[in-house]
């Protein structure tokens, strides 16, 4: 339970109580139906107005200053006056202090006399703010900050003849504490202890690399969540080692499965794949997008046969145990799919996999017309746009059809037949927010990523397990990914009050794409005119393209739609509408356009009606499994106490000890001087011979040509080594020197 304290005075006090028993106490004015109170965080908000306006802020974009109390066992807590007799001690009670509550630590500076520390500091780890670059200076690598300005540390000061004793402890911080679920990607948590350095160790000597170590760690502690350590740990800890040496149909899901689905299974993706076990059955799975982009599980199915009656028996089995039916399925052109859908999935709507159907126009375009560009490009144009309507597209269909004499092509007309299935035009209008998923393409990632758990000779119940473990590893993934959206700060870049607030709601992946829309609003798009008609404010924007676009606002509904669709395709706001926002001096992004996929987890809503979300689904294990991982815990307690007799409260750490560790294992001391060196690489009579200055240009001409992304030609260059940039840099640097 957190105890919360609201910095701010207002006329109300509220006490909120949430789900995991912290309570929230303090000031906030209160406005029915406001957005405070659909996106208020356990303890708090998320989400901070533009201090720099100039305009006074609404009653309901009002943000408060948060600050968390942890509450926390009296033995576990520390207080002013604690005396430990040594700094190592005071350390280790302080770091048992921040894992059980939830946040990880720093040392931030320390008074020496001599040898001796005297004052040692530590605070937590997202004290201070990050250090902004020299201005002009980009970041090759896109980096969030952990920092917040975070005020909770403490403070030992060495006393002669008592010890260390607590002379300073702030426990307030101002931001939520690590969820239970995420408190092993904590730094705190990571380590490599005795039992991970004896595996490690050992798979070393039988050459066997970090990512299998890890794999042997999971399954010999009985999970993720037991291991202790990530597989960077586990690398870098091999990094230092090598530095030192220079005939039936199943169906499987669970309740995580089922909850994904209910958030997330809208658009689903099925699609097939073979060689995955040693009865040569078909792997079938169900696969979705989650609010991160990434693809995510809801079920798989091992098939006999690929007829119209397995994929019927297949889907009905999955509506049974998700409890409804998907709103829209991704498939090939198969017709046993098309069947099975028609009889089970009678209100999903049908979606053919595009890229299927694209690459098959080569096969069915006459000779004459094979290296047509002119005829690919308006093809393409037509078929793939979104923002045209149905009637639109027969239009440009009909035109290119007659243009290039394709009209009594039977493949052509079949195709024109069943656009229904297939176009984007067609399939916008039936089902909005159809874009994130057009072909099968996320299926065929999914199996790859199968296939790397998996082996093609392996029996059922082996696969079964390998499925499993695979599972286990994308939800492992998702869960870092949620654990970084909450406890770290993306960098913004722009003063925009709107971008600060998305980047409270939106996921890392979300808000990579909202930011460049608002970026876009803010240094691009301009207005070219407004108008009222009726209730609705018309307006005209233009982008960077020089493309108009219209924004309207219903004033009685308090609606935004633009014409770019944006919205409705993807379910992301556009810059259009992002300007309009601004235009208004709107601090937050209305309910209305947050969208449901690319929200943070907590703020997803079910798409699907009927899911009960107090179902905890986080840990769901069999009997004997669980006698299993008893054992294991019966086992890490034996090794634990085994470690303290050996090295008492702490682990192995420090680099000396790191480096009598590793000089144990190879039985050796680093000399002084070093006498044999590694060799040069020689080459010897069967290593090649020289290519002649022909044959090098020969095979050079037979690469294909790469596009250059500066001067956007297609040749054997590329934005590193482009003459023409080359070219205007030293012109600028000739005008700049007169």
């Amino acid at each position: 339970m957190e105890n919360i304290d609201r910095l701010g005075s207002t006329s109300t006090n509220s006490a909120v109580e949430d789900g995991l028993g912290s309570t929230s106490t303090g000031s906030t004015s209160i406005n029915d139906g406001s957005i405070m109170n659909d996106l208020r965080n356990p303890g708090g908000y998320l989400f901070y107005t533009d201090s720099n306006s100039d305009s006074e802020p609404e009653s309901n974009n009002t943000a408060v200053e948060v600050s968390y109390l942890p509450d926390c066992p009296s033995q576990l807590k520390p207080y002013i006056g604690q005396i430990f007799l040594r700094l190592d001690d005071a350390t280790e009670f302080y770091n048992k202090y921040a894992r059980h509550v939830g946040f990880d630590t720093r040392k931030h500076g320390s008074k020496k006399k001599g040898d001796h520390v005297t004052w040692l500091y530590v605070v937590c780890s997202r004290e201070g703010q990050r250090k902004m670059k020299m201005q002009g200076h980009e970041s090759k690598r896109r980096r969030s900050s952990r920092k917040c300005f975070c005020k909770a540390k403490i403070a030992f000061k060495f006393c002669k003849g008592i010890g260390y004793v607590v002379n300073q402890f702030d426990e307030i911080h101002n931001h939520d504490m690590v969820e239970l679920r995420h408190k092993r990607f904590m730094r705190l948590n990571c380590n490599i202890d005795l039992l991970h350095q004896k595996i490690i160790l050992d798979c070393a000597s039988a050459n066997i690399g970090p990512t299998l170590t890890f794999k042997l760690l999971n399954e010999v502690l009985g999970g993720l969540d037991y291991v202790g350590c990530t597989v960077v740990e586990v690398r870098n800890y091999r990094r230092d080692l090598r530095a030192y040496t220079s005939g039936a149909d199943a169906q499987m899901c669970d309740p995580i499965a089922k909850k994904n689905f209910h958030l997330y299974g809208d658009i689903v993706s099925f699609d097939t794949t073979y060689s995955t076990n040693r009865y040569c059955m078909i792997f079938a799975p169900f696969t979705g997008k989650d609010n991160h982009g990434r693809p995510v599980a809801f079920g798989a199915g091992l098939l006999s046969k690929e007829n119209a009656d397995s994929f019927t028996w297949l889907f009905e089995r999955f509506v049974k145990c998700m409890g409804s039916a998907p709103k829209l399925i991704i498939t090939d052109q198969d017709l046993g799919m098309k069947v099975a859908v028609e009889r089970v999935l009678v209100d999903t709507r049908h979606r053919w996999c595009m890229w299927h159907i694209m690459f098959k126009v080569v096969e069915k375009l006459p000779k004459n017309l094979l290296g047509n560009e002119d005829l690919k490009k308006e093809l393409n144009n037509s078929v793939w746009s979104e923002l045209i309507e149905p009637e639109e597209f027969d239009e440009e269909w009909n035109k290119v059809m007659e243009k290039y004499g394709l009209k009594d092509n039977e493949w052509f007309s079949s195709m024109f037949a069943s656009r229904k299935f297939w176009v984007c035009a067609c399939i916008l209008r039936d089902f909005p927010m159809s874009s994130p998923i057009k072909t099968t393409s996320i299926s065929e990632s999914q199996n790859i990523f199968f296939k790397r758990y998996s082996k093609s000779r392996s029996n059922l119940v082996e696969f079964l397990m390998n499925y499993n473990n695979a599972l286990d590893g994308q939800r492992s993934n998702n869960n870092r990914l949620e654990y970084l959206d909450f406890n770290t700060i993306p960098t913004l870049k722009t003063n925009s009050a709107l971008e600060k607030h998305a980047s409270t709601i939106y996921s890392d992946s979300g808000f990579k794409l909202i930011q460049s829309e608002i970026e876009e609003a803010v240094d691009n798009v301009t207005m070219v005119r407004v108008s009222n008609i009726g209730e609705n404010e018309i307006y005209v924007v233009n982008d960077k393209f020089s493309k108009n676009w219209t924004v309207s606002y219903s004033t009685s509904f308090d609606s935004y739609a633009c014409s770019c669709k944006m919205f409705g395709r993807i379910g992301l706001v556009c810059s259009h509408i992002f300007w309009v926002l601004r235009n208004k001096k709107m601090k937050l992004i209305p309910n209305e356009l947050h969208g449901g996929r690319w929200l943070k987890s907590k703020f997803v809503k079910a798409v699907h009606c009927g899911f009960d979300d107090d179902i905890e689904t986080f840990i769901v294990v069999d009997e004997t499994k669980q006698e299993y991982r008893d054992k294991i815990r019966a086992f890490r307690q034996i090794m634990a106490e085994g470690r303290k007799e050996v090295l008492g409260e702490g682990n192995v750490l420090s680099i000396s000890e790191k480096r009598l560790m590793i000089e144990n294992f190879y039985g050796s001391h680093v000399p002084s001087q070093i006498d044999v060196h590694p060799p040069d690489v020689v080459k010897t009579k069967g290593c090649g011979r020289r290519l002649s200055r022909l044959e090098k240009e020969m095979r050079e001409m037979s690469k294909p040509g790469r596009k250059c992304g500066k001067c956007g030609e297609v040749g054997r260059h590329d934005s590193r080594n482009c003459d023409k940039i080359q070219d205007e840099n030293n012109k600028k640097k000739r005008r700049n020197q007169c």
